[in-house]
């Protein structure tokens, strides 16, 4: 795994889960983050420029992908993420933010207790919930084909100089 990211980089360009609310709430206000719903709309509709609730210019933030996620058996849920919600990143990251480097998309995970990682695969898994309870979705592996092990902690620095974390962060995907 690549170093911590300790800067605020991850708000401007990139692929990032995050988890904390502080450090949401520095990005956005709550009304400026879209639905997952909304967020797979933009992309049917080829990403129009005047709709495109970007934060500052610069960051698309989505919330409900673990509630999506319970919604479909783990197996369901899988190829629904590697084919729908993979191919709308990649499409945002080419067509909204030139390559990875102009736009950041954020997605918002309600519950870091939800996130295990895996050090003998290199891949972080989301726990399941509802009555598949104690299996696991490769997360990072759905979200990033394979390109996992570029992932970085995104750490920020608290009010007592200690760092804790607060989400991953992904340059670009491909």
């Amino acid at each position: 795994m690549e170093p911590p990211l300790l800067d605020d980089s991850w708000t401007r360009r990139g692929i990032s889960i995050l988890w904390d609310a502080e450090a949401l709430s520095r990005l956005c206000k709550p009304k400026a983050v879209v639905s997952l719903r909304r967020f797979l709309q933009l992309h049917a509709a080829n990403w129009p420029e005047h709709d495109l609730p970007l934060v500052n210019d610069k960051a698309l933030v989505v919330a409900g992908l673990e509630s999506s996620i319970d919604a479909l058996t783990p197996e369901d849920a899988t190829e629904w993420l590697e084919r729908t919600v993979y191919a709308a990143i990649v499409s945002y990251q080419r067509e909204v933010a030139d390559g990875g480097g102009q736009a950041a998309l954020v997605f918002w995970l309600a519950e870091r207790t939800r996130l295990d990682y895996h050090t003998s695969e290199n891949s972080y898994f989301l726990h399941c919930c509802t009555e598949y309870k104690g299996q696991q979705i490769s997360l990072s592996r759905c979200l990033f084909n394979g390109a996992e092990h570029d992932l970085r902690r995104i750490h920020v620095v608290g009010d007592k100089k200690t760092e804790h974390w607060v989400g991953l962060f992904h340059p670009r995907i491909s």
